[in-house]
């Protein structure tokens, strides 16, 4: 009987245990504030892409978005999110959240006149590499991320981490709320370089209209005798 019971606490010990392993502890990095807007970041993600915030749902929500949002003829993602929504959330949630994430960068587009805007980026911030780098303990396919961060100063290519997750299920923890709020910022930061400025966006696809057309018009005008 003794050694019956000790065997079920060891086992109740060892799931609870489990659990906290599974879930990342988001106040070892983030201030009580911090946590509920992460959590707002989430929850518009989710809303925005299936309709519904409930976190016990996010996993599903991601799966089967998936297929649509490797298609990148489609935009699914910039169809999906609305931009005037995004920028409400931006406005509800503290500047010292924000800035702990993003941070907006000088950038240029090399053509003629020079355009100089802003483009959303990676901020630096110490905690947020380390809260990073907790995720990989639950979810290996995110191992590298936050080198990547620290390396390049930008978040990863969306369809790295996508085909990460389709490819390795078992290796991306979608339950955890950790890894939720990352997918999240992903995301959201995808879809605001794609549209916080509009002329740069446009004056770049004029540029590479142009360039594949030059190229084009070269390759039709190339001599015969090459190729005797």
């Amino acid at each position: 009987m003794q050694k019956g019971l000790l065997l079920f606490i060891f086992l109740v010990q060892s799931i609870f245990a489990l659990g906290q392993k599974m879930e990342t502890n988001l106040s070892s990095f983030f201030t009580e504030s911090e946590i509920r807007d992460l959590n707002s970041i989430a929850d518009f993600l989710q809303k925005e892409l299936c309709g519904t915030n409930d976190s016990q749902k996010f996993a599903n929500c991601i799966t089967n978005s998936i297929p649509d949002l490797v298609d990148l003829k489609q935009n699914y993602l910039q169809e999906k999110i609305s931009w005037r929504k995004q920028k409400k959330l931006y406005d509800k949630i503290a500047d010292s959240t924000f800035y702990k994430i993003w941070s907006l960068c000088d950038s240029w587009l090399q053509i003629e006149p020079e355009y100089k805007y802003k483009t959303i980026c990676f901020s630096g911030n110490t905690d947020f590499i380390r809260f990073v780098d907790s995720l990989s303990e639950t979810s290996p396919a995110l191992e590298g991320y936050g080198k990547r961060l620290v390396g390049v100063g930008e978040f990863g290519y969306l369809n790295e981490i996508l085909y990460n997750i389709s490819s390795y299920p078992h290796q991306t923890n979608l339950d955890n709320r950790g890894v939720q709020i990352l997918l999240a910022i992903h995301f959201l930061t995808d879809n605001d370089l794609a549209k916080r400025d509009k002329r740069a966006n446009r004056l770049e696809k004029k540029y590479f209209r142009n360039f594949k057309k030059g190229r084009n018009k070269n390759l039709k005008t190339l001599p015969d005798t090459m190729y005797n």
